[in-house]
């Protein structure tokens, strides 16, 4: 149904940064995730949201920001209105 995940089941925290990041960008450009279930669900990404507390989550974060620039989708900070 397109909500967040418990982070206490099994495959709900992802810790490769590679394949997190092909599925940020696949994310952006098909405007849809795939769910736990498979299922695909359409909905625009503007923002990735990167647990600090996540082993490896600078590594995650460089690999989802090169994959993004690699893919010409542009990486931005928030603008303050």
């Amino acid at each position: 149904d397109g909500s967040l995940v418990s982070r206490r089941k099994p495959g709900a925290v992802l810790h490769d940064a590679a394949k997190i990041a092909e599925r940020v960008v696949r994310m952006v450009q098909d405007g849809a995730v795939v769910s736990v279930s498979g299922k695909v669900i359409k909905m625009r990404t503007d923002t990735v949201c990167i647990h600090g507390d996540t082993p490896g989550a600078v590594e995650i974060a460089q690999d989802i920001r090169q994959a993004l620039k690699a893919a010409n989708i542009e990486v931005a900070p928030f603008k303050v209105s």
